[in-house]
């Protein structure tokens, strides 16, 4: 009995294991979009990558769109590329009310939940909370991952802007935040 708990226990923590592998390249990722073509994220390399992984109806995400639009203005000459892709349910009936309320000044598509599961890696054990921010380096490595529950979102402006200028100047420091602090984010 206690080695048939072993092994369900070490296979509950295989499955459990979350996180795009930072430090590693980017795995592949396709933005479909309502007006326009779809993006891949690999047609960015050669610039710095701010990717925000939101929910439509979520207040935090649409803060941080707003955050967003602010910086990207601010590091658009500087060879930064905003993104943000939404997959919450109905996701294609939603974002155009969403981009016509919140005018984001980057281009902002969809994926479906399962998409962006595989892309971020993250276990169906476990909540996924949005919005969700990975950072890739000039050569499409993922180099900043941050769940929606971590400290990071409690102060986007500050944070995005302090993961931007450190790889803009070639920092390699990988970093990846999954502390809780769950009163921020919206369970996806």
């Amino acid at each position: 009995m206690r080695t048939i708990l072993v092994i369900t226990f070490g296979a509950l923590l295989a499955c459990a294991a979350f996180a795009v592998e930072v430090g590693k390249p980017s795995p592949a990722l396709t933005i479909q979009r309502i007006n326009g073509p779809a993006l891949q994220l690999s047609q960015y390399k050669g610039k710095v990558v701010a990717l925000a992984l939101i929910d439509t109806n979520c207040p935090h995400c649409q803060n941080l769109t707003k955050v967003l639009n602010v910086i990207s203005k601010d590091y658009a000459a500087k060879g930064v590329q905003f993104l943000g892709c939404a997959f919450n349910d109905n996701v294609k009936s939603l974002l155009p009310d969403f981009l016509q309320k919140f005018q984001p000044t980057f281009p902002v598509g969809y994926c479906d939940r399962d998409a962006i599961m595989a892309y971020v890696q993250y276990s169906v054990l476990k909540p996924f909370y949005v919005p969700h921010m990975v950072f890739l380096d000039r050569r499409g490595v993922v180099r900043g991952d941050f769940a929606g529950e971590s400290d990071f979102m409690t102060a986007p402006d500050v944070n995005v802007r302090t993961e931007l200028d450190q790889l803009l100047k070639g920092g390699t420091t990988t970093t990846t935040s999954t502390s809780a602090a769950a009163h921020t984010a919206h369970k996806q």
